[in-house]
């Protein structure tokens, strides 16, 4: 058997490019698997990503929801001081109105009221008056009371307006203090707020890209899929080809061993020996027939 027939190397050949197809073929899905598996790495450390920072909005969220209580509560206190002031300022409106009442009333200082009060009593009781001069020195006696009287509600007002004064400037201070706690409680608002909304964008990002990295995994899972699958079936067309070989092979190598031993059997009528070529050699021992 000195070479083999055309069709023999068609199908050698097409078996040898499928070779060559399978390899690029692997490449190219190993490629894609690849790709595919950097994808999913990277969409699931966003998941991750994303998964702490939706724990850090909760945690943020609650924070800036506490403030907002606190925030509440002193806008409570402070609304409570202002209308405390707004009833000491009623109060000392009213106080201030009777003491401009009162000091229209006044025609004599206190002190020179006192002293005629003194002179006044001492001269009753020291001198022999006559029923006339008596009655007038208890009438001025009686106007000097009225005067001292009115300066002693005087002091009370302004005793009372003191005491107001203090009040006002204590709750002045209160409300100073409350507002200087809501500046401080506005202020870490809004730093919660602009962290929210920092983390809150960070999340967006961190979502979509998620979105984006599985669903270029998807697509080269896909590709290294199809690739696969092409695989698959140039391996069964290799298959198929090499067994359509074998069979081929098998079929020409009986009919070599037919046409020899009919060849070796006439050599044997004729009284001759034939010379065993190295292959018809081989050929023989591999059907067992030497």
């Amino acid at each position: 058997m000195k070479g083999e027939p055309e069709n023999v190397e068609a199908l050698m050949r097409e078996i040898e490019d499928l070779s060559l197809e399978i390899l690029e073929l692997r490449e190219q899905r190993n490629r894609f698997n690849q790709e595919a598996k950097t994808w999913l790495r990277r969409g699931e450390a966003l998941v991750d990503q994303a998964g702490q920072l939706k724990r850090e909005l909760r945690s943020l969220k609650d924070e800036a929801a506490k403030l907002r209580a606190r925030i509440r509560e002193l806008k409570g206190k402070l609304e409570d001081v202002r209308r405390q002031l707004a009833e000491k300022r009623r109060v000392r409106d009213e106080l201030k109105g009777r003491l401009r009442e009162l000091k229209n009333r006044i025609s004599i200082s206190k002190g020179r009221a006192e002293k005629l009060f003194e002179e006044l009593e001492w001269q009753i009781q020291t001198n022999p008056l006559s029923p006339e001069e008596e009655r007038k020195l208890i009438e001025r006696i009686k106007t000097l009371e009225g005067q001292l009287s009115i300066h002693g509600k005087i002091g009370s007002v302004v005793e009372e307006l003191n005491s107001n004064f203090q009040d006002l400037q204590a709750l002045k201070d209160q409300a100073d203090e409350i507002r200087s706690q809501l500046d401080e409680v506005y202020s870490q608002l809004r730093e919660k707020l602009s962290s929210i909304e920092e983390k809150s964008r960070r999340l967006e990002e961190a979502e979509r890209g998620a979105r984006e990295a599985y669903q270029k995994f998807t697509n080269a899972k896909v590709q290294a899929d199809r690739l696969h699958s092409r695989i698959i079936e140039a391996l069964n067309r290799q298959r198929s080809l090499k067994g359509s070989l074998r069979e081929f092979r098998r079929s020409r190598e009986l009919e070599a061993i037919e046409k020899l031993v009919e060849e070796l059997k006439e050599a044997y009528k004729q009284g001759k020996k034939k010379k065993l070529t190295l292959e018809e050699f081989k050929l023989l021992m591999s059907r067992g027939l030497i």
